[in-house]
Order: structure tokens, then C-alpha cells, then sequence
């Protein structure tokens, strides 16, 4: 029988509602109940990427990303078991001049945070990675201490570490709202009609969090926008296990080693937003518009054909796609919701949730407790737009458009 009253509820058992349950465990915020309508980790949070991108242009993240780093070690020492962090390094790649400004951008942050970095010449480029033509690179920018990690198992570990600590965590257990009245958040009522109590409510619903919104009027400044890579058959001559990650900002790709594959992530030049509303209960049970597989490669792949000259040929193994929920300003929501005293949201993950969720889940952490944040929360405010709708088309073109002009990986 579950308790009826809690200090915090957490709606949503994803990477960014499990790092913000691990980040209150640990300052001891009482009584803590984490909610997910399905198992822990299983929806996005599943189908990432997984890119430890260090370095960023904008200050505020590479705190938020280090963080994340910083999570992983101190997990691993309670749980006392590695999480599979897999420090492989990245490759960032500049074949023109507004790509090669964009390096120089990032070379420049990673030195003044104090990141390692090292621009390397073809020679060693092909060394790290033998699949590529690097006649098509004119300079490489290596970072050494850039990692991976299997984003479910890393989403694990954030509940485990959490449960650990206290947290209740309560899978296959959905809320059908949010509970509020006097301009105050008082708890969730559950599918079942069941209502649990808390002060506080925290809406890391992921894509589907705007739904849990809507009847109390706020909407998140986000759309869920569709992210996607493919994988190809093993070849583990050509793609050794551990090779360093890329990015391709003239391809708009970037790939990534998965046991003797090569994942390659592309963008298209007008990234699809979805209506929250049309979401199913279950991912795999929604449909990402499969046929635009092959759509997207035959817009892509020639951008990407000067570093991979056979990628119309290559054998492609596995398709997957997911829900990445996109800003405007593809900078994250984190923080207390205006219109309810109590409500708070951890989203947006922008497609770096997995780099930056325990980060967010810090500075979601101090806001709630009344901490001092360690990061400007202003940049993440969720109000920062003001009153937006994200059911409108227009909004989400917006927000997908932050997919489609995005630069980094």
C-alpha cells in the first residue's frame, strides 16, 4: 500500500526525473515519491545517443555536464559497480569557414574550463579513426576525456543510487493529473483514481509532461521533435569498439563506436516536431513516421559522403528514433512554474539531457530547497518565454527549428 503523503513527488522515472530524485536524496529533501506510468528508463531515455560532450560554447552547461561526470563516480561508489561509462574521446571536424569558427569556439571554451584538447593532423585522425576519408577534414579539434554511456543503465543508476537513499520509486504507475487549487500545487491523482500528497510536484514527464500541464494552463516552452540514428552492420575492422566519438557540423552527423558498428546521427534540414497530444502511452507503440528512414538519408547522406565515401552502400543494420523535447532556444527548462507555488519542471532535455541531466537535476535540487544555485537559473527559467502554447503548430515549428539550425553534436 502506498503512503499517502510526501515532501516531493516526481512525475516521470526518465534520466532527468531519476537525476533530480538522486540530487534530493542526497540533500536529504525528505520523504521523496518518483512516479513513471512505465518502467523506469524505458521510454527516451532508452533511445539516446549517449554523447559526454565536455565542452560547450555556453559556460552554464559545461557546469551542468560536469556535473553529470561527477554523478557517475559518486554512483559508482555507492552502488559499488562501474555504470559503463566508456571515456573514448570525441573528434570535432571543420571542412569549411563558418565550421572552422565554430571549433575555434569550442577549442576556446574547453581551455578556459580546463578541458583537455589538442588539434591533430590527418595523420593521427586516421590513427583514431580508421573509417574516415580525413581528406575532407581541414582540421581536427580531439578531446580525450569525452565519454559515452549507455543512457538506460545511466538512468538506473540515478534511481538505484536514489532508492538507496530512501526515494520511493514506483513504476507502471501513471498520473492522470496534477493536483492544484489557491494558486498551490497540493499533490497527483493516479490513473486508478487515487490521489497522493505533496507539497511539492516535480513534471519530468519528458515528452509527455505538457499533457500533464494543459488542464492547469501552463505550457512548457517545448515540442517533442523527432531524433534519430542508424546503426550499422558489424564490421569491427573498420569501426573498433572505443574509437573516438564525432562530430560533423558541414554534415550535420555525427557517429559514434557501438561494438564493431558505427552509429551516425543525421539532421535533417527541417527536423519533425510532434503534437504532445498524439502521443501513445508506450514509445513503442508510437509511429516516428518510419518512412522517413530512408527519406533522410538521401537528403543527408551526401553531406556526409566526403568523410564515409561508401555511406550509400554501407550496410544499415538498425533504425532507431525518439522523442528528443526541444526549446526555442535549445537551452533546458528547469524551475519553479510561476502560476503554482510547489510546481516545479525538470525538461527540454534538448537533445543533451543524457550529458547534462545530472546537472539539471542539481540546479532542480537547490531551486526546490531554496540553495543557492550553481548555475544562473534565469538561462533555464521555464517562464523565460513567456505564456506560450505548445500545442499550437506554430510553437512547435519553432521548437523544431531549434533542432534543425543546431550546431554541435
Amino acid at each position: 500500500m502506498m503512503e499517502k503523503n510526501y515532501d516531493v513527488i516526481i512525475v516521470g522515472g526518465g534520466l532527468l526525473g531519476c537525476a533530480t530524485a538522486y540530487q534530493l536524496a542526497k540533500r536529504k529533501a525528505g520523504n521523496i515519491l518518483l512516479l513513471d506510468g512505465n518502467e523506469i528508463a524505458s521510454q527516451a531515455s532508452s533511445r539516446a545517443a549517449c554523447l559526454l560532450t565536455r565542452a560547450r560554447t555556453k559556460p552554464a552547461l559545461m557546469e551542468l555536464v560536469q556535473e553529470t561526470y561527477d554523478c557517475i563516480s559518486e554512483m559508482e561508489e555507492l552502488l559499488g559497480e562501474p555504470l559503463g561509462l566508456q571515456q573514448c574521446g570525441s573528434i570535432t571536424v571543420a571542412s569549411s569557414e563558418a565550421s572552422l569558427k565554430g571549433l575555434e569556439a569550442l577549442e576556446e571554451a574547453a581551455t578556459r574550463f580546463g578541458i583537455p584538447n589538442e588539434r591533430i593532423g590527418r595523420e593521427r585522425t586516421k590513427e583514431l579513426l580508421p573509417w574516415m576519408d580525413v581528406e575532407a577534414v581541414d582540421v581536427a579539434l580531439y578531446m580525450p576525456t569525452d565519454a559515452f554511456i549507455d543512457s538506460a543503465l545511466l538512468c538506473s543508476g540515478y534511481a538505484r543510487a536514489a532508492a538507496r537513499m530512501g526515494v520511493t520509486l514506483r513504476p507502471n504507475c501513471r498520473v492522470k493529473e496534477i493536483m492544484a487549487g489557491n494558486g498551490k500545487v497540493c499533490g497527483v491523482r493516479l490513473a486508478d483514481g487515487e490521489a497522493v500528497f505533496a507539497p511539492v510536484v516535480v513534471n519530468a514527464a519528458g515528452a509527455w509532461a505538457n499533457l500533464l500541464m494543459r488542464p492547469l494552463h501552463v505550457g512548457l516552452p517545448f515540442t517533442p521533435v523527432r531524433s534519430h540514428f542508424w546503426i550499422t552492420a558489424i564490421d569491427s575492422s573498420r569501426f573498433p569498439a572505443g574509437h573516438p566519438f564525432t562530430v560533423i557540423p558541414d554534415a550535420r552527423a555525427f557517429t559514434r563506436s557501438d561494438v564493431g558498428a558505427l552509429i551516425i546521427g543525421l539532421r535533417e534540414s527541417c527536423c519533425q516536431p510532434f503534437d504532445p497530444s498524439a502521443l501513445t502511452d508506450k514509445l513503442e507503440d508510437f509511429d516516428f513516421n518510419r518512412k522517413a528512414e530512408w527519406t533522410v538519408l538521401d537528403e543527408c547522406a551526401p553531406l556526409l559522403k566526403p568523410y564515409l565515401h561508401d555511406i550509400d552502400d554501407l550496410p544499415i543494420a538498425h533504425y532507431i528514433a525518439g522523442p528528443s523535447c526541444y526549446v526555442p532556444d535549445a537551452m533546458f527548462i528547469v524551475g519553479p512554474v510561476a502560476s503554482y507555488d510547489g510546481l516545479f519542471a525538470v525538461a527540454g532535455c534538448c537533445g543533451g539531457g543524457v550529458a547534462a541531466g545530472g546537472g539539471m537535476g542539481r540546479l532542480a535540487a537547490e531551486l526546490i530547497l531554496g540553495d543557492s544555485p550553481f548555475v544562473d537559473p534565469a538561462l533555464f527559467a521555464p517562464d523565460r518565454f513567456g505564456a506560450v502554447d505548445p500545442f499550437s503548430a506554430d510553437f512547435q515549428r519553432r521548437c523544431a527549428d531549434a533542432r534543425s539550425n543546431k550546431k554541435g553534436g
